[in-house]
C-alpha cells in the first residue's frame, strides 16, 4: 500500500445496471482507477442496490448512496464491515447527495422538489 489514508483520492462510481444488463452497484476506485471495492451486490455485506444514483465518500471512507427502487433510501457502506440504511423514510426518488460540515448530509428529493438535510453522524467525529 502507498501509505495513503483510505479516502484520499478515492472515487465512487454508480452503475445503475439496467441499460447494460449488469447488476446495479457502486464501484470504489483508487487514484490509479483500479476498482478496490464493489458495493451493493452481496447481501452479506449490506443492502443490495436497486437503482443507485447520488454517491459520496466522507473523510472516514464511508460511502453514502442514494438508492431507489421499491424503497427510496440512503445507504451507508463503511470503510470496513457491513453497510446499512441510514434513511428509510420520507424520500421520493432521492438523486444527489452532498456532505456538509458537522456530520450532515444534503439529499435532493426529486419528487418532493426539495433538498433535505440529515444529521448522519455525530459532529464530534
Amino acid at each position: 500500500s502507498s501509505g495513503r489514508t483510505w479516502h484520499s483520492g478515492m472515487v465512487a462510481v454508480s452503475e445503475r445496471g439496467n441499460e447494460t444488463g449488469r447488476v446495479p452497484c457502486v464501484k470504489v476506485l483508487e487514484p490509479g482507477w483500479n476498482t478496490v471495492r464493489v458495493l451493493g451486490v452481496c447481501a452479506g455485506m449490506g443492502p443490495v442496490l436497486t437503482c443507485p444514483w447520488g454517491i459520496c465518500i466522507d473523510t472516514d471512507g464511508n460511502v453514502l448512496v442514494a438508492d431507489w427502487g421499491e424503497q427510496h433510501r440512503i445507504l451507508l457502506y463503511p470503510a470496513q464491515g457491513v453497510g446499512w440504511p441510514i434513511i428509510n423514510q420520507g424520500l421520493s426518488s432521492p438523486r444527489g447527495l452532498s456532505l456538509l460540515p458537522d456530520g450532515q448530509l444534503a439529499v435532493s428529493d426529486s419528487m418532493h422538489h426539495c433538498i433535505k438535510i440529515y444529521q448522519y453522524k455525530s459532529s464530534q467525529d
